[in-house]
């Protein structure tokens, strides 16, 4: 119930603004919801700016990379030009047993991957997909078997299997900062 008066204070409040009603100030009082709300717009935020994605640096064939975290996918995935870059071998598709996964752009597959947390280095797979937007992305797969532990706070990714804990990037950070 608190959610929906919480709800019809902020309609109200914005309908009032659209009609263009003008009240004395001191007798309507502005939800501070939609107060902050409205600061935000003015100043330009807008929402992706709030959920970026969870990016760690690791390192891979000496190289760093920008890592995304993504629970949202099982296996780990590496774009065909991160790929290249590394100058990784790729298993071609027909090699790469049952791909019909709910990612679409999936051209092949990584079987032996180095990659560095820390210290730490670890031997894993990867799809490769062809999307130009994600460079290396951190599948659910892997962070389980490492048993990591998303910090938010304190803004670090724990890798309890490894005792290591790694600083969460922003997304405007390069590498190496």
């Amino acid at each position: 119930q608190p959610h929906s008066v919480v709800q019809r204070r902020l309609l109200e409040g914005n309908l009032n603004k659209l009609r263009g009603e003008t009240r004395v100030q001191s007798a309507w009082v502005q939800s501070p919801l939609a107060k902050d709300q409205d600061e935000k717009m003015e100043r330009g935020e807008d929402r992706r700016k709030e959920t970026s994605p969870l990016l760690i640096q690791c390192q891979c064939q000496g190289q760093v990379l920008k890592a995304t975290v993504n629970t949202g996918c099982l296996p780990n995935l590496i774009s065909k030009s991160c790929l290249n870059h590394l100058g990784l071998e790729e298993v071609s598709a027909m090699d790469c047993g049952d791909l019909s996964l709910p990612i679409p752009s999936v051209v092949g597959r990584v079987e032996h991957m180095e990659l560095q947390f820390g210290q730490e280095t670890v031997l894993c797979s990867a799809l490769v997909v062809d999307d130009e937007m994600l460079e290396f992305c951190i599948g659910l797969q892997t962070l389980l078997s490492l048993k990591c532990c998303i910090d938010l706070d304190e803004g670090v990714l724990r890798f309890k299997a490894l005792s290591q804990e790694l600083p969460l990037l922003h997304a405007s950070e390069e590498p190496g900062q």
